[in-house]
């Protein structure tokens, strides 16, 4: 069985915890991934709320040179293209990362670092988290994205950075998809549940489901239990299964 995780805090927490990606107190683990016959993890660099934006562009630095220590000495593959995807499955390889940001907040209003982020393997940005910020407006609020916002995302699509649209408010959520469709780029959801099943703000409406996968892009179910279900306290497997088979129900090709 293959694995492929479309979001995972670990490599923030492995530099803030001092602990190794391979054992660790953790939910992942490189030793719990030995299971499975491949493992890739979108691996999110998320920056503390405590953390000023520019002190989260720092700590961004911190966290990806020692993510990157730890893959090379458990042998794992950073993947930044297709082909090295492609390559990575035909190889004895077992583990691949891809570098991700959460809450691009950390750029600062400065479009420049979008590119020395997709220069540093980033490969996908999801531009919001909580509240508003240089981006724009997050889940919480009922804000669009700011001009800056704007700017970032569009800066995102040309490089090649896709735009996860976990976290966003309604009005940022669809002018990133419509950029996304205005540019003929893909938008996607990494971890995002259904709107439908739980009407969460974080979960993801039927339409702006359907406007993702007519592009081709993909939804990874998220597991938070506030997200998952109306009733948390007593969440289980089958509320992520009533999840996935919303969105399988709307887009049965998929």
């Amino acid at each position: 069985m293959k694995l492929f995780d479309l979001h995972c805090d670990t490599a923030t927490r492995l530099l803030y915890e001092n602990q190794p990606l391979y054992d660790n107190g953790f939910h992942v683990s490189l030793k719990k991934a030995e299971q499975y016959e491949k493992y890739v993890q979108l691996t999110a660099v998320f920056t503390s709320t405590k953390l000023s934006d520019e002190d989260g562009w720092a700590k961004f630095w911190e966290v990806r040179e020692n993510l990157l220590a730890e893959t090379e000495k458990n042998g794992a593959t950073m993947i930044k293209t297709a082909r090295d995807l492609e390559e990575f499955g035909k190889s004895d390889k077992k583990y691949g990362f891809i570098l991700t940001v959460e809450d691009a907040r950390i750029l600062c209003g400065k479009l420049g670092r979008v590119r020395e982020l997709y220069d540093a393997g980033v490969r996908v940005i999801t531009p919001l988290w909580g509240g508003e910020t240089v981006i724009g407006g997050s889940h919480d609020t009922d804000k669009g994205l700011t001009d800056f916002g704007r700017e970032a995302v569009c800066e995102m699509l040309r490089l090649g950075i896709i735009p996860d649209i976990s976290h966003t408010s309604f009005k940022s959520a669809d002018e990133i998809i419509e950029l996304c469709e205005k540019h003929g780029k893909v938008a996607f959801a990494s971890h995002s549940d259904a709107y439908s099943v739980n009407p969460h703000s974080r979960n993801l409406t039927d339409d702006r489901f359907m406007r993702i996968a007519a592009r081709g892009g993909i939804v990874g179910v998220n597991l938070c239990r506030l997200h998952l279900t109306k009733t948390p306290e007593s969440a289980s497997i089958d509320d992520v299964c009533d999840n996935i088979l919303h969105f399988r129900k709307l887009a049965p090709s998929s």
